[in-house]
């Protein structure tokens, strides 16, 4: 009996020792790079009468950009903490293309902030949800013979993610992560001397979502 107690205490201590280090394992502030594919989908149409439009767009290009943040271990496995992230691209969508003009959407960077919830797997590998806003400037630029009309607009977005890192060595992890960004959406209606996209009296809507995927190299200080 006294046997069987010691082994119970014993395997308590070493559960101890493990989430202790579950949970720190991953404390600190940390920065890298990341690099993937970024791609834009969506619906839009064009209000002007006998001339409606009602079309999918979708283009996918390649993005690249930085993280930074820190992070801290909550009771035994569990993990909180908040990150800063820019991503630049050539995200340039054809909306409409004529003998005439040639419409097109285009982001070119985006800054973003989310909190980051955790679980330590183990001690080298983690999975995390991120709750984000990530805000970003979309241009529509329609360019015809006789002039070159834009219209920009600043778009703050929900921007959720999941992802996992895995620690190569005590400092560097790498990692993957899926971002679904609810963005952008744009409305442009036509004055009488017509604007980007669409003519006088017409209207153009554009409801869009991006789906990215990117992989990254991090070093935990």
């Amino acid at each position: 009996m006294k046997k069987f107690a010691m082994a119970i205490a014993a395997a308590s201590m070493l559960g101890g020792v493990y989430a202790d280090s579950c949970a720190s394992s991953m404390r600190g502030f940390y920065a890298g790079a990341q690099l993937g594919l970024n791609s834009v989908s969506g619906k839009q149409t064009i209000d002007a009468g006998a001339n409606s439009l009602n079309t999918d767009l979708g283009k996918k290009s390649f993005v690249g950009g930085l993280f930074a943040g820190y992070g801290m271990g909550v009771g035994t496995c569990a993990y909180v903490g908040g990150e800063l992230y820019v991503n630049f691209g050539n995200n340039n969508v054809t909306i409409e293309k004529t003998n005439t003009h040639n419409a097109t959407l285009k982001g070119t960077y985006n800054f973003g902030a989310k909190v980051r919830l955790g679980y330590t797997v183990s001690q080298q590998a983690m999975i995390f949800l991120g709750l984000g806003l990530e805000r970003a400037k979309w241009q529509v630029k329609d360019v015809a013979a006789a002039a070159t009309d834009k219209k920009n607009k600043t778009n703050i977005a929900f921007a959720p993610s999941v992802g996992m890192d895995m620690f190569i060595n005590k400092n560097m992890f790498v990692r993957g992560e899926f971002t679904y960004v609810l963005a952008p959406k744009m409305k442009i209606e036509g004055a009488a001397t017509g604007t980007p996209v669409v003519g006088a009296g017409a209207t153009y809507k554009l409801n869009a979502t991006q789906q990215r995927f990117t992989l990254g190299l991090g070093y935990k200080f």
